[in-house]
Parts: structure tokens; C-alpha cells; sequence
């Protein structure tokens, strides 16, 4: 919109001289101003006196280095299957009963590979303990990687020496699966390893899958896996041991 301000000097601001053009030419920027929505109705005092807005405070600050951390899963007998269902059914906690499924219909649909010798009972039996609130294995975890196209990398961190036991172990591996998921046990209990985007950030925004090839992640886990050991015997956290020469 266009505006006209039409300027008539009073007689008294002509007997002031540039003073009075200086005052006058004040006014007339306030009344254009005012025309223009950007000054308020009290004028050029009003806007002198009212207070200063105080500055925005910033937000606080968040720390976003992420960090592996462990989510620990309830222990009722099927935490491999909770902690598995969680990473691979977008943290779900309820997938226990159908994983237990899924492995029973896998191992009875071929009775030929699931053998005694493999299992360490008879099929019918070892099918039976699954669908129970048995214990969760190497068998499952086998069955479980290939049902989700995904490699299962599991950290021992129990406390018993055992040359035997393998500290790390990864179920899925040389299939050329993509992403992979990271289980810590204890001897007695799995849960799950996960990213956590920010100091404090909700379970909900965990990252849960990875790269198959992500030996950052790796690296962090068996650091992590280092400091749970510790805990577990009472020791010093020593985060260079590596676990998977074990």
C-alpha cells in the first residue's frame, strides 16, 4: 500500500530553526511508522520506556556422543528369545512364545538335521523343553539367525573359566547376511546390546540392528562386555581385553 503524509510546519517549529525541522522530521518518521503497523499507538516515548525483553535462554545442553550400553530383558527363562524378539521385532517384548514356536515347527520339519547327536535329546523331547520355559541355546540361536536373515553375535562374559566355552560367538556369520544383532550373556542370562543415541535417551530410540561390518560397534560391545565381566568377578574393568580371541 502506498501512504502520503502531507507536512505542514506550525509557525512556532519555524521560529525554532533546525531544531524544530529535527523534531518535526521525528514525528513524521513515527506517523509512517505507525501507518505502517510497526510502531505502537504510544509513540516514540512509549517504545523508549518499555522494558527491555529479557534474552532467550538457551536449551541445555544435550550430550549426544552415542554409546553401546546393555537393555537388560526379564529373566523368566526366555530371555534369549525376548532379547532376540526385541532387536528383531522394533523392540518389542512380547515375542517369546512365537520365537519358541517358530524353532519347534523348524527343528520337527527336518528330523534328518535336528538329530539326537545334534541336539543332545531326542527331537521330540528337545521340541518339547523349547515350548516349555526351557532355556534358550546355541540351536535357537542357529535357527533364529536364518529365520531373520540375520547374524546373532553373542559375548560370554560368565564368570567360570572354561576353556571350552567360546567368548564370542557369531551365528549367521559367512552367509553374507547385512545386519547383525549383539546379545551378551552371563552364563545364565542373555540380554541385548544396543546403541543409545544420547545420554538418557528412552529405550524407544535405541538403534538395536547394524552393519554386519561395523567393527566400531564391535569394538565398543566387547568393551562394554569388559566392564560387565569385571563387575561380574570383582575386578578391574580392563576394556582392551578382546573378547573374541577366546
Amino acid at each position: 500500500s502506498l501512504f502520503i503524509v502531507l507536512r505542514r510546519r506550525s509557525p512556532k517549529r519555524a521560529s525554532l530553526g533546525a531544531m524544530g525541522d529535527a523534531e518535526e522530521d521525528d514525528e513524521m518518521a513515527l506517523a509512517i511508522a505507525m501507518s505502517l503497523g510497526q510502531v505502537p499507538s504510544g509513540g516514540v516515548a512509549a517504545v523508549a520506556a518499555a522494558p527491555a525483553q529479557p534474552p532467550t535462554a538457551a536449551p541445555p545442553a544435550v550430550e549426544s556422543e552415542e554409546r553401546v550400553v546393555r537393555r537388560v530383558v526379564p529373566a523368566d527363562n526366555s530371555c534369549l528369545f525376548t532379547a532376540i524378539g526385541c532387536a528383531m521385532e522394533g523392540g518389542a517384548m512380547d515375542r517369546a512364545s512365537s520365537l519358541r514356536e517358530h524353532v519347534a515347527a523348524v527343528l520337527l520339519s527336518a528330523p534328518d538335521k535336528y538329530t539326537e547327536a545334534e541336539l543332545g535329546f531326542p527331537l521330540e523331547e528337545y521340541v518339547e523343553k523349547i515350548m516349555g520355559e526351557s532355556w534358550g541355546g546355541g540351536i535357537d540361536l542357529a535357527v533364529l539367525s536364518e529365520h531373520y536373515a540375520t547374524e546373532l553375535a553373542v559375548i560370554n562374559i560368565q564368570t567360570q573359566t572354561d576353556s571350552h566355552v567360546r567368548r564370542e560367538q557369531v551365528f549367521g556369520e559367512g552367509r553374507d547376511y547385512k545386519q547383525r544383532a549383539v546379545l551378551i550373556f552371563d552364563g545364565t542370562h542373555y540380554d541385548l546390546l544396543v546403541k543409545q543415541l544420547f545420554n538418557g535417551a528412552p529405550p524407544a530410540l535405541d538403534v538395536r540392528l547394524f552393519d554386519a561390518d561395523d567393527e566400531k560397534v564391535m569394538a565398543q560391545a566387547r568393551a562394554v562386555a569388559a566392564e560387565e565381566h569385571a563387575k561380574e568377578t570383582g575386578a578391574t574393568a580392563q576394556p582392551h581385553i578382546n573378547f573374541s580371541e577366546y
